[in-house]
C-alpha cells in the first residue's frame, strides 16, 4: 500500500467494542461534535482510504448511524486480535490499516507518515510510541489470517504483543508529540484528550458510585446514569429547567422549544450555545410575536414530564397529506425490539427510555434519556438541525403514551406514534382529533392501533 495525497485502492478498519471497564461506558459512543466518536473517526479515515470498515462486538449501537460496513467479531471476548481477525477476513486488500476508536489524537498526517514509512511484506507493521508497542495502530497483511485463527481458537484471550513477535512484526518508532498522538482514552481522566480534537465534547453520561449489595453476589460499586438539571434560557430569559441525561443538549432544547410552540423550524434560531460545566443552554431566537414573552419558567422532571399547558394547547395542525403513509407492523415491532440494544446508557445502567424515528425502512434518528419525553425532543431537535422532514415515518418509543407525547408528535408533523407501553384516554382523544395514528402495546407480535389504524400495515 502506497499512499500519497491522491486516494488509492486502500482499506482501513476502525476497531470498536472494547470492554471500556475503567471508563464505564463504550468509548465508541462518546458524543463529540454532535455524533458518536466512532462516526467521527470513521469519517476521518474515509478521507484517506477508499474503504473503511468498523469492527465491533456491539453492532446495534452503530449500524443505524454509519454509512460504512459494520461487522462483528467471530471470537467475542478475545480482545483486540479478534477485531483484527474480523477486519482482515472481510477485507479485499492484501493489507489493511487498523486504528482503535479511542485514539482521537492520531491525526491523518500521522497516518500518512506511518504508511509512507511502512515496508511492504507479509509481516505486520505497527507503531511504537516512546518504545511502547501500539498494536492497534498498524498495517496487518491478510497473510497472518491463518496464524490469527489458530491463536484465537485456543480459547484464552491471546496477547497481541506475543502474536506480533511470532509473526515477525516490524516497528516504526515515534517520539515526542507524535508518540503522544498515540495515547488512548482509557478512563474519565483521559476525556480532555477529546477536547484537543473536537469542538464540542459532551459529558460522560454515566457515573460510578459506591453501594452496598444486600443479598446476592457481593459488590461494592455500580454504574448509574447521570441526571443533570439543564437550565434553558431564551434571549437571556430563564424558560425552564429540564432534568435530563447530559447528552445531545442542543437537540434537546431545540426539540423542547418546538414542543412548546415557540419555534416551528430552525429559521428563527440565531444560535444555540451549551455550557456543560454551567449546565446551561442559551438560545438566541429572532421572534416578532409574544410567545417567548408569555412563556413562564417551568420545571420539567425526568420521570413523568409536566402538563405545561393546562387546558390551553399550543397551536396544533391536523396530520393531513400523510394518509398514504404505511408502516408495517413487523417493522414497528422490530424497531421496538432493537431500541434497548441500541442504547449504551441503558445497557450499562438500565435507567433510560429510548426513542427512534424510522422512515419505514430504517432508523434515521435514535436517542435515549432518563425521560422518555426528552428522548423524543432530542429526535425532533436533531431533525430541525438537519432540516429533515418527519412527515413520512413513525416515532417509536418506550414508556406510556400520554397527551404530552401526542403533542410532541403533532408539533413535529409525525403521522405515527408507537410504543411498547400503554396509552392514556387523553392521548387517544387528542390523537383522534388531529389525525395521528397512535399505537400502544407493540409487543408479542401485535400492535394496538387506537386511532387512524390504516397507516399500520399488517404484513
Amino acid at each position: 500500500m502506497n499512499m500519497t495525497d491522491d486516494r488509492r485502492d486502500s482499506e482501513a478498519v476502525l476497531l470498536c467494542g472494547g470492554g471500556s471497564r475503567r471508563l464505564g461506558f463504550p468509548k465508541e459512543m462518546l458524543r463529540v461534535d454532535g455524533a458518536p466518536l466512532a462516526v467521527k473517526m470513521a469519517a476521518r479515515l474515509s478521507e484517506l482510504f477508499d474503504k473503511v470498515t468498523v469492527v465491533t462486538n456491539r453492532p446495534a449501537y452503530l449500524q443505524w448511524t454509519l454509512d460504512v460496513p459494520v461487522i462483528e467479531d467471530e471470537f467475542p471476548g478475545a480482545g483486540p486480535l479478534a477485531g483484527i481477525h474480523a477486519g482482515l477476513k472481510g477485507a479485499a486488500s492484501e493489507r489493511c490499516f487498523f486504528l482503535a476508536v479511542d485514539m482521537p489524537l492520531a491525526h491523518n498526517a500521522l497516518i500518512r507518515e506511518f504508511i509512507a514509512r511502512a515496508a511492504a511484506g507479509d509481516a505486520p507493521v505497527v507503531a511504537r510510541a516512546d518504545g511502547v508497542e501500539q498494536p492497534l495502530f498498524g498495517l496487518y497483511p491478510r497473510a497472518v489470517l491463518g496464524e490469527l485463527e489458530r491463536t484465537l481458537s485456543d480459547g484464552a484471550a491471546p496477547s497481541a504483543r506475543s502474536f506480533l513477535a511470532r509473526t515477525g512484526a516490524q516497528f516504526i518508532d515515534f517520539t515526542g508529540d507524535d508518540a503522544r498522538a498515540l495515547r488512548d482514552i482509557d478512563a474519565p481522566a483521559d476525556l480532555p484528550l477529546l477536547r484537543e480534537v473536537f469542538k464540542d465534547v459532551e459529558p460522560l453520561p454515566v457515573a460510578r458510585v459506591e453501594m452496598t449489595r444486600v443479598g446476592g453476589e457481593p459488590a461494592a460499586g455500580d454504574v448509574i446514569a447521570q441526571e443533570w438539571p439543564l437550565g434553558v434560557h431564551i434571549n437571556g430569559r430563564k424558560l425552564a429547567t429540564i432534568m435530563c441525561l447530559p447528552t445531545a443538549a442542543r437537540e434537546l432544547v431545540l426539540g423542547f422549544t418546538r414542543y412548546l410552540g415557540l419555534v416551528d423550524d430552525l429559521s428563527p434560531v440565531r444560535s444555540v450555545a451549551v455550557d456543560y460545566p454551567a449546565r446551561r443552554a442559551d438560545l438566541d431566537i429572532d421572534t416578532t410575536d409574544r410567545r417567548i414573552d408569555n412563556a413562564v419558567e417551568l420545571l420539567v422532571t425526568s420521570t413523568c414530564g409536566a402538563n405545561i399547558y393546562g387546558n390551553a394547547l399550543p397551536r396544533l395542525d391536523r396530520i393531513e397529506g400523510s394518509t398514504d403513509v404505511r408502516i408495517s407492523r413487523t417493522h414497528i415491532l422490530e424497531c421496538i425490539k432493537n431500541l434497548r440494544a441500541m442504547a449504551p446508557v441503558f445497557e450499562k445502567t438500565g435507567c433510560t427510555h429510548q426513542a427512534a424515528f424510522s422512515d419505514g425502512r430504517r432508523v434515521r434518528y435514535f436517542f435515549e434519556d432518563v425521560g422518555r419525553h426528552n428522548a423524543i425532543d432530542k429526535i425532533t431537535g436533531a431533525a430541525m438541525i438537519d432540516g429533515a422532514d418527519l412527515s413520512r415515518g413513525a416515532l417509536i418509543t418506550t414508556g406510556r403514551l400520554n397527551s404530552e407525547m401526542v403533542i410532541k408528535a403533532l408539533r413535529a408533523r409525525v403521522p405515527v406514534l408507537a410504543s411498547r407501553g400503554a396509552a392514556t384516554s387523553n392521548a387517544v382523544t387528542l390523537a383522534a382529533s388531529y389525525g395521528l395514528t397512535l399505537a400502544g402495546f407493540a409487543r408479542g407480535g401485535r400492535v394496538n392501533a387506537y386511532t387512524v389504524s390504516r397507516r399500520i400495515a399488517d404484513e
